[in-house]
């Protein structure tokens, strides 16, 4: 647990090799992937529907490749994208940096992320489902 009783889980992609000039980048530096969450529902009132309990945020890195499934997947599954960009200049592969934003029912949530549709990505989540957030 972070302060303001975020829950916040890292998940680099060991899956991948990535090099800049010939220099091998290190998964938890450069490709680290994360997604949190932070319970809302009981702090926004009345007007809140019971199932928007969390909102979460996050950085999944991606390869060129994996965008499109990957997006498609979280839109069709109430993860929006706030941004698409790169973090890192002559890398090879290319990867980019996908922003998410959601808010609704945190299980829901977390299962589609966990579930974007790449062979790739799913080796990637080295942690097992009994990560996924429970609101208390």
């Amino acid at each position: 647990m972070q302060p303001g009783d975020v829950l916040r889980f890292g998940f680099p992609r060991t899956d991948l090799t990535v090099t800049v000039d010939g220099v091998t980048l290190k998964p938890t530096l450069a490709l680290g992937s994360w997604v949190a969450f932070k319970r809302i529902g009981a702090s926004i009132g009345a007007t809140m529907d019971a199932s928007a309990d969390a909102m979460v945020m996050g950085d999944l890195v991606l390869t060129e490749d994996e965008v499109r499934p990957v997006m498609l997947a979280l839109q069709q599954n109430g993860v929006e994208q706030t941004a698409l960009h790169q973090h890192v200049l002559r890398e090879s592969p290319h990867v980019l940096y996908m922003h998410i934003d959601a808010h609704g029912d945190a299980a829901k949530i977390a299962n589609a992320i966990r579930h974007a549709p790449s062979a790739s990505w799913r080796m990637a989540w080295r942690c097992r489902p009994r990560w996924a957030y429970r609101p208390s």
